[in-house]
């Protein structure tokens, strides 16, 4: 699916700031209903974190976004973490074969969900971002 995140108008902003997310797979043209009042992405864009796991220890790593809205993503990491702590990614927008820009984003872990293969799956707001 192309994302185009290149070349943004003032179009592609709200009036708080946010930037708009265009893809062609949103739940309204799937004959879902959504319940989020923001829209979500769902493409596997190439991530770093960083932050501290449950037992206190410091961790930087590759990770690839499952969903990214406006104002929240969602990701699995190999580490289980602390609702409420503090978390940082940073962003590969990938457009087809080409590397697109990066951003990062300083976050709150609203939860750690624990799945079957060991990993967790990882919800956060975004707090703060910044391309770079």
């Amino acid at each position: 699916m192309p994302v185009s995140v290149n070349k943004r108008s003032p179009d592609d902003l709200t009036l708080s700031g946010e930037i708009k997310l265009h893809g062609d797979d949103s739940p309204s043209q799937q004959g879902l209903i959504e319940r989020r009042a923001k829209p979500r992405l769902r493409v596997a864009f190439p991530s770093m974190a960083w932050g501290v796991d449950v037992a206190g220890k410091s961790f930087e790593l590759d990770c690839v976004l499952d969903n990214l809205s406006s104002s929240g993503v969602y990701f699995r990491l190999p580490r289980s973490l602390v609702s409420g702590d503090e978390l940082s990614l940073v962003v590969t927008f990938v457009n087809g074969a080409d590397r697109g820009a990066k951003a990062l984003l300083r976050c709150k872990i609203l939860r750690t969900d624990p799945r079957p293969d060991g990993h967790n799956g990882i919800a956060v707001t975004i707090e703060k971002h910044h391309f770079l």
